[in-house]
């Protein structure tokens, strides 16, 4: 995990994820509303051992730091209601 600033200074979490040598580019991962969790980093993951390097930026962190969930049924209603509330990040 990484910390970006928004152009308004607010600090945001991000993953983060390297190639294993040179880059061959960079790619932005965004996020579903179930948050950076453990299968937006698979996918970034994906993309790194392709040569690129991948961010995935939080984008509820003004809303709710550290927001992640799973995908089951039952975690479905608090993701959609955290999307709603979260406030833009990319400002």
């Amino acid at each position: 995990m990484i910390q970006l600033t928004a152009s308004d200074g607010h600090k945001l979490d991000a993953y983060r994820a390297d190639p294993s040598g040179k880059p061959r580019g960079g790619i932005v991962v965004i996020q579903e509303i179930f948050g950076v969790n453990s299968h937006i980093k698979q996918v970034a993951d994906g993309y790194a051992a392709d040569g690129y390097v991948a961010i995935a930026p939080a984008m509820f962190d003004r809303g709710q730091k550290g927001f992640d969930v799973g995908y089951s049924p039952r975690t479905l209603p608090r993701a959609a209601r955290s999307a709603r509330r979260s406030p833009p990040t990319w400002r």
